[in-house]
């Protein structure tokens, strides 16, 4: 990956919510290609930074975490496999955050990436279905089971992104659980975690997204945005309800 060696250097975003920059997807497994899951490494001016995860959802966006945006200039955003080394790179050097984006609370924690040019969609290069605007029940349901899947660290003593792509399966919790590890507003965020596994996200898979089945089809219905301690295997991973989003995400990318 260009610039990979650099991430030595890392940009500490909002150390008080996450202190530890560690990343990985904990006892995940190994997992299929996702032709609309993204690798993300992110930069500042000082060319230095850090990695995280992304969706895409069209053939020239991306949705990521806004803290994976907000104070970074550069994106290089890797896609088409889930084999770390055959990934695709385009770099952008246009990205939005939500505009009430707060980092220390992780609030409106949402964000695009605009990649600088259509790509064409192939078997391994393809977007991820949205919730309807309209929806009439509130996405994802509590006790519904998603996914995540990204590149992150794969055990504590790891000092390095994965090769291949790990998966997690977790179901969303009852939001009062949720609220006993972050200090969040329902509905704008939600958790869910791995109750026989325990398997659990990291930083480096913050931005990943969490897609569940919507009437057959796989949906993005959140954004990895919240952990605990070291990825700590025992408590929930906080995810942004991109229902909450879905206006400001159509203004965004018409999409």
């Amino acid at each position: 990956m260009k610039g990979f060696a650099l991430l030595a250097v890392l940009c500490i975003l909002g150390a008080q919510a996450v202190p530890d920059r560690s990343s990985r997807i904990i006892n995940g497994h190994s997992a299929p290609h996702q032709p609309y899951n993204a690798y993300v490494l992110y930069l500042n001016n000082a060319n230095a930074g850090f990695f995280g995860g992304g969706s895409l959802i069209s053939d020239r966006h991306v949705v990521t975490s806004a803290q994976n945006i907000q104070g970074f200039v550069r994106w290089d955003v890797g896609l088409g496999s889930n084999i770390f080394t055959q990934l695709t790179t385009i770099s952008s050097n246009q990205a939005i955050a939500h505009p009430n984006f707060v980092a220390a609370s992780r609030a409106n924690d949402i964000g695009i990436i605009t990649l600088p040019a259509s790509i064409v969609f192939t078997s391994t290069v393809s977007p991820i279905a949205l919730p309807a605007a309209n929806y009439p029940v509130t996405l994802p349901l509590e006790n519904e089971q998603g996914n995540v899947v990204g590149f992150g660290f794969t055990t504590g003593a790891s000092t390095t992104r994965a090769d291949f792509a790990h998966r997690a399966f977790q179901r969303v919790t009852i939001n009062t659980r949720c609220q006993q590890f972050f200090q969040i507003t329902i509905p704008n965020h939600f958790c869910a975690e791995d109750s026989i596994d325990r398997s659990n996200v990291c930083n480096g898979d913050i931005g990943a997204g969490f897609v569940t089945n919507i009437r057959g089809i796989p949906t993005l219905t959140g954004v990895a945005s919240l952990i605990t301690h070291s990825c700590d295997s025992q408590s929930p991973t906080g995810f942004t309800r991109v229902m909450t989003y879905r206006a400001w995400i159509q203004q965004v990318t018409q999409v």
